[in-house]
């Protein structure tokens, strides 16, 4: 005869739910936490105007000579 003591038992449901509760929450968590830093910050605006990248002239005529000896 079998011993029904002996019986592995299942775990209870609230067993597993636990766990897959505190590991979604903190995937979640962890998402937005990546989300948050990966995140740059937007680029200030005053008055209309967008920023934009100023040369020197100096640096126009550096960036045509580099430009200019790439494309020989």
């Amino acid at each position: 005869m079998v011993d029904r003591r002996r019986e592995r038992q299942a775990a209870p449901k609230r067993a597993l739910i636990g766990p897959l509760a505190m590991l979604a929450g903190g995937a979640a968590a962890g998402v937005l936490l990546w989300r948050t830093l990966m995140l740059e910050p937007e680029p200030p605006r005053g008055l209309g105007m967008v920023a934009a990248e100023a040369l020197t002239p100096e640096d126009r005529q550096a960036l045509h000579r580099v430009l200019d000896t790439r494309a020989r």
